[in-house]
C-alpha cells in the first residue's frame, strides 16, 4: 500500500487528536455556523468540503449519514478537484423526515449530471424501515462500487460503470440545504484504501446495455458556444459552421452522448459545483447519411435541455425539455426517445445537424432512426 496513504488512514482512525494537518478544506463549502469539523465528521450546509491529505483510489469508505438537515448530501471519491470527481449522494423524502433514495453521478467541470444517469442501476430507493440516520459503507473496485446500509450484507446500489477516468484522489462531503435549514452532517468517517474490495453481483456479471442497430452511435461534437436565447436552439446554424474537425465522441452502449464529459460544463469550466447551473451553453454535434434514393425516415431523440434538429442546413424541429418545461413529468432528463421528427432526405449525401442546449444537471442527447434501409451513416463527415 502505498505509504502516505496508509499513514494518512492511520491518522484518520486515530480521530481528533491526530496530526494538524488533517483538517476539511472548506474553500467551496459553508459549513454550520458554531459548527467544529473533527477530522472524521463535519456538518455542512451547502457546497463541498473535502480532505487534501487523503487520496483514495480503490478500497471501501463507512461513515454515519445524520437524519436530513437538508435536501441532498453525499460522499464525493476520486476527487481530481473540487469540479471533477464522483459522486454518490443522498436524496430527502418529500416531508425531509428520512433518506429516501440513493443515487450516483460523475461531476465534470462543475456540472453534475443527474438527468443523464437517472435510472437504475444509478439510483435505488431506500426503505422506510432503514431509518432516518444511515450506516453507509461504500466499496469501490476500478470501475465499479457497491453501497450497503445497516450492516445489511445485500448492496442497495451497484453501480457497474463509474463513468470518469479512474484517478486517485481525495475524499469529500457534498451538501445542498437551504439558509436556515440545519445542514447535513457526516460522522465516523473511515477510509480503508489498503486492499480492492470485490464488488459486484454475486450471480455473475451485471447485464450490459446493447445499443439499437438503428441507434446513431458516433457523432462529430463542437466545443462549447454560448447560448443566448437560453433553452432555445437558433433557429439557423451559425455561418461557417463547419464540423470536419470537431472531435468524434462514441455514445455510451444506451446510446447517450455524455456531452458534459465530452466538452464540459455548458457555462464553461467552473471551479466547483453551482448548483442549478452557472449559465447557458449550446453544441452542436453532427453525423452523415447517405440515402441510395429519396425518402423520407423518422428520427427519434431525447435530450437535455432543448434542442433544435437540422437537416441539409434548414432546422426542422426545436424542442424543449428543460426542467420547468414539463414539471413534474419529466425534470428534464435524458431517458428513451420520446420525439419524433421526419427527415426528408434527398438521394445522395445528407448532412444532420442537432442543436443541444443545457444550464445544469447534466448536457446530452439520444438519437435514433427508425429504418437503416438504404443508408449508411458517415460519422467523419463527408468523403469526396
Amino acid at each position: 500500500m502505498n505509504p502516505v496513504i496508509s499513514g494518512a488512514l492511520a491518522l484518520l482512525l486515530a480521530g481528533p487528536q491526530g496530526a494538524p494537518s488533517l483538517t476539511w478544506s472548506l474553500e467551496h463549502a459553508t459549513p454550520i455556523a458554531n459548527s467544529t469539523p473533527t477530522p472524521t465528521g463535519l456538518r455542512l450546509l451547502r457546497g463541498i468540503a473535502y480532505r487534501p491529505d487523503l487520496t483514495f483510489d480503490d478500497g471501501t469508505i463507512e461513515f454515519d449519514l445524520a437524519p436530513p438537515g437538508g435536501v441532498f448530501a453525499g460522499v464525493a471519491f476520486r476527487m481530481a478537484n473540487t469540479a471533477d470527481y464522483e459522486i454518490i449522494y443522498f436524496i430527502t423524502s418529500e416531508n425531509g423526515e428520512r433518506w429516501k433514495a440513493i443515487q450516483y453521478q460523475p461531476v465534470f467541470a462543475g456540472e453534475t449530471t443527474w438527468q443523464l444517469y437517472n435510472e437504475a442501476p444509478y439510483l435505488a430507493s431506500i426503505p422506510k424501515e432503514a431509518g432516518r440516520a444511515l450506516r453507509v459503507r461504500i466499496a469501490i473496485a476500478a470501475n465499479r462500487a457497491d453501497v450497503f446500509l445497516n450492516d445489511d450484507p445485500m448492496a442497495i446500489l451497484r453501480v457497474p460503470d463509474l463513468k470518469r477516468d479512474r484517478v486517485s484522489g481525495a475524499i469529500g462531503f457534498w451538501s445542498v440545504a437551504s439558509d436556515g435549514a440545519a445542514g447535513n452532517e457526516i460522522r465516523n468517517l473511515r477510509v480503508d484504501p489498503s486492499h480492492a474490495p470485490v464488488v459486484g453481483d454475486p450471480m455473475g456479471e451485471r447485464a450490459r446495455a446493447l445499443p439499437s442497430p438503428r441507434q446513431l452511435m458516433r457523432w462529430r461534437v463542437s466545443d462549447r458556444c454560448a447560448a443566448p436565447d437560453g433553452v432555445h436552439a437558433p433557429l439557423t446554424l451559425p455561418v461557417g459552421l463547419a464540423s470536419d474537425g470537431w472531435r468524434v465522441v462514441t455514445a455510451e452502449p444506451t446510446g447517450l452522448v455524455n456531452l458534459t464529459k465530452a466538452i464540459g460544463n455548458p457555462a464553461g469550466r467552473q471551479s466547483t459545483n453551482v448548483f442549478g447551473g452557472a449559465g447557458w451553453g449550446v453544441a452542436y454535434a453532427a453525423v452523415t447519411i447517405d440515402s441510395a434514393a429519396a425518402r423520407s425516415v423518422a428520427l427519434s431523440v431525447s435530450y437535455s435541455d432543448g434542442i433544435g434538429v437540422y437537416l441539409n442546413g434548414r432546422r426542422l424541429y426545436a424542442g424543449d425539455n428543460s426542467a420547468d418545461s414539463r414539471y413534474p413529468d419529466y425534470l428534464g432528463v435524458v431517458g428513451p426517445e420520446s420525439e419524433t421528427i421526419d427527415l426528408p432526405l434527398r438521394a445522395g449525401r445528407n448532412e444532420l445537424v442537432l442543436a443541444i442546449t443545457d444550464k445544469a444537471f447534466g448536457w446530452g442527447f439520444r438519437a435514433r432512426l427508425d429504418s437503416l434501409d438504404g443508408l449508411t451513416i458517415v460519422p467523419f463527415g463527408l468523403k469526396d
